[in-house]
């Protein structure tokens, strides 16, 4: 049975950062429309299996999630355009954290293949 989260929020510190891409996608700016539109996609698929996302492994998280957010479990989920979506499950809940470029995807996760 698949584990369906209590509640998905937006992390407080990103909430601008989201608002920023639903603002643009609303404009009909791209790629932020087929981001943002991926995105909500992803939150109606996490809603009935929180653990969709693709796990990355603990001793892999980088360190920017572990000191700027303080995580254990950290998943990734491909968006449009070559965006990721990072969230991590706490109290039965999802946290979305950040939504990230390729480039940056790439930094945190060097010679990592794309799925």
């Amino acid at each position: 049975m698949p584990f369906r989260p209590d509640e998905i929020i937006i992390h407080d510190d990103v909430k601008q950062a989201y608002q920023s891409w639903e603002d643009l996608a609303i404009q009909g700016r791209q790629p932020a429309q087929a981001v943002w539109r991926s995105l909500q996609n992803c939150i109606l698929r996490l809603r009935n299996d929180g653990q969709w996302g693709e796990l990355i492994r603990q001793p892999f998280i980088p360190a920017y999630f572990r000191e700027r957010y303080g995580v254990t479990n950290l998943y990734c989920v491909d968006l449009a355009a070559f965006h990721r979506c990072f969230y991590t499950i706490a109290n039965h809940s999802i946290l979305l954290l950040d939504i990230v470029d390729h480039p940056t995807y790439d930094k945190w996760f060097p010679g990592r293949r794309r799925r």
